[in-house]
């Protein structure tokens, strides 16, 4: 077993370990990527490394400065390993790597996150000092049992993002306003902060094409006024997607539009040979969780937010 660098001729094989070795968080090679020029582009500090056995990788693990919550000393880690190579050592391995790459770092705090239904993970994670901070509920929708019998909103439209120039000539301006009060008002960790992104950040993000394509993005308007909007990404799995984020303008929040958007969304996702669309929604966060709920999103095991402070040697 090595250990190495990750470069982005990796990104495929790393993918596919995550994807298998994080149960309801999948991953693709273009997620991946993109989220390495985000980093990138922003300044933030960013790392990852693989193991390999036998020529083939078998564990990945990262560490992130989080873009939306940017603090001095804190970073979020990912490590994920394929369930057959587990026991053998090289989720240790991977994170010694990590720790001894981080020591210039001086980090004062380090979080990430471990699901339920992977016990050997919390295990690992607990003895190595971090606690549980945070709750996310991992949630699947099949496709093919669901139905929409629902009146549409007086005045609603739902457009996919290559529709909405012709109806808003301001759109971008517009959906940029609402996706930075959607990040701010996400329940995060007491102290965490929340770091506005420039609108150049934005368009590289959401609207270029990577990794949520341009037709998988239904924005919500009311006479030429963006509401809200929804975006969808392949999860690497067949069949499958994910939400990549879900946002309302304050002023619309209570109206029903996010139930609305999330029917578009879904009902398009279907024609397009969608089977089965996942996402994850924080504890705190009722609103979502009771849309969720209503189109028939089944609540599977938690990921936990963990935490470790004011750590001596990792």
């Amino acid at each position: 077993m090595t250990v190495r660098p990750f470069v982005r001729g990796d990104a495929e094989a790393a993918a596919r370990v995550y994807t298998r070795g994080r149960p309801g968080n999948p991953a693709t090679a273009a997620t991946l990527l993109a989220e390495d020029d985000r980093q990138r582009q922003a300044g933030a500090t960013h790392a990852r490394w693989v193991s390999e056995r036998e020529g083939q990788i078998v564990g990945v693990a990262e560490w992130l400065e989080p873009l939306g919550a940017r603090r001095p000393g804190s970073v979020w880690l990912e490590l994920a390993v394929l369930p057959e190579q587990r026991g053998r050592g090289l989720g240790a391995a991977l994170y010694d790597t990590l720790g001894t790459a981080m020591q210039p770092l001086n980090l004062r705090v380090l979080r990430a996150v471990a699901s339920e239904a992977n016990p050997v993970a919390l295990r690992f994670a607990e003895r190595r000092g971090f606690v549980e901070e945070q709750r996310f509920w991992d949630r699947t929708l099949d496709l093919a049992a669901w139905t929409d019998d629902a009146a549409p909103l007086p005045d609603l439209q739902c457009l996919t993002l290559p529709e909405l120039p012709a109806a808003v000539p301001n759109w971008e301006a517009q959906l940029y306003h609402v996706y930075q009060q959607a990040r701010q008002d996400l329940p995060r960790p007491e102290g965490e902060p929340f770091t506005p992104q420039t609108l150049e950040q934005f368009r590289h993000d959401w609207l270029q094409g990577a990794p949520v394509r341009p037709q998988d993005l239904m924005v919500a308007i009311r006479e030429g006024v963006v509401l809200g909007f929804t975006a969808l990404e392949d999860s690497g799995e067949p069949g499958e997607q994910v939400v990549a984020m879900t946002a309302v303008a304050r002023a619309a929040r209570g109206q029903g539009v996010a139930l609305a958007l999330k029917r578009a969304s879904i009902g398009q996702a279907r024609r397009s040979g969608v089977q089965r669309i996942r996402t994850s929604n924080h504890s705190q966060n009722l609103p979502m969780l009771r849309v969720n709920d209503r189109l028939g999103f089944t609540r599977e095991p938690a990921r936990l937010g963990l935490v470790r402070h004011e750590r001596g040697d990792l």
